[in-house]
């Protein structure tokens, strides 16, 4: 078909005629033409406008779906990782008077003295984590290279593999102190490295001043009250009465400025009595003591 026809024919205008007489004529078919075209253009763009439409309905379905699958999903895992995250801890509590053994997960064992508190994780996963929160305790640990043994007590990390050692951290205390028996463990302060200790060796860290020494010891001794026996040597008056506290589930009752630059050692055994501990003590220390019911009183003059 001829291009003039097939244009006359798809915007529906009769045909041109073979002459035009005038020029108002040709005015108005130009018109007519421009009219058919502009509303061809119009019909064309409404079209594609509804076919955006709806292809954007589509993909805004789409797209909904997805995110509320990806959603899910995220929600899902978060809930996972939470509740994978969740450890479940055990708490042990030595009170006054006892002393406890525990058996961990891995085999190891912890003995707690009097007035200890240890928390540690039902199960050892990538590493065994142990945090002793109050008090002395003997660790006794299995060796595994692959999950180091972590103390964390009072602001220092005792990292082991296998190996025994003690640590003292109550919290009246100005000291912690570690000593190892056997093997050898390492002690931080948070990533600070502080010492590498080994048998008869006994690191001690001051709470205030961070100050820390490190001296040779019988291990032996530092560790008789796992068996009920006490051996302090070279301790202040402070450490000698709350042992003798945790020991008797007492309260000791006393000045701490008169005795505070008192300094001895004292050993007592399980067998004895407090009356029978106190009479040592005044032995070594000019002091005079009253017990009433759980609680002992106690006086005497400083030491210089």
């Amino acid at each position: 078909m001829p291009l003039k026809e097939e244009f006359y024919k798809r915007f529906k205008i009769s045909e041109q005629p073979s002459s035009i007489d005038n020029e108002q004529e040709r005015e108005d078919i130009k018109h007519e033409i421009y009219q058919r075209l502009q509303q061809s253009i119009d019909r064309q763009r409404s079209n594609d406008r509804k076919r955006i439409i709806k292809l954007w309905t589509v993909r805004s379905k789409a797209a909904a779906i997805l995110i509320g699958v990806c959603s899910f999903l995220f929600i899902g895992y978060s809930y996972y990782t939470r509740e994978k995250d969740k450890t479940e801890y055990i708490t042990v509590q030595a009170n006054k008077g006892q002393v406890l053994e525990v058996l961990l997960p891995d085999h190891s064992t912890i003995t707690l003295n009097a007035a200890t508190i240890i928390r540690y994780p039902a199960k050892f996963i990538n590493s065994r984590d142990v945090y002793l929160e109050e008090g002395e305790a003997y660790f006794d640990v299995s060796h595994d290279a692959s999950k180091p043994f972590i103390v964390h007590s009072g602001g220092i990390n005792t990292k082991v593999l296998g190996t025994a050692f003690n640590i003292k951290s109550y919290k009246e205390l100005p000291n912690i102190t570690v000593t190892v028996t056997r093997g050898k463990v390492q002690v931080n302060e948070s990533s600070k490295a502080l010492n590498t200790l080994r048998p008869d060796e006994q690191l001690t860290f001051n709470r205030s001043t961070h100050k820390v020494s490190t001296q040779k010891v019988k291990s032996a001794n530092t560790v008789t009250w796992t068996h009920g026996d006490f051996n302090l040597d070279g301790v202040y008056f402070k450490e000698i009465m709350l042992a003798i506290e945790n020991r008797f589930s007492i309260k000791a009752i006393y000045d701490p400025k008169v005795f505070n630059n008192c300094e001895n050692s004292i050993r007592f055994t399980k067998k004895q009595s407090l009356t029978d501990v106190l009479q040592v003590l005044k032995t070594i220390q000019p002091i005079h003591y009253t017990i009433k019911k759980d609680s002992v009183f106690i006086s005497g003059k400083p030491c210089y």
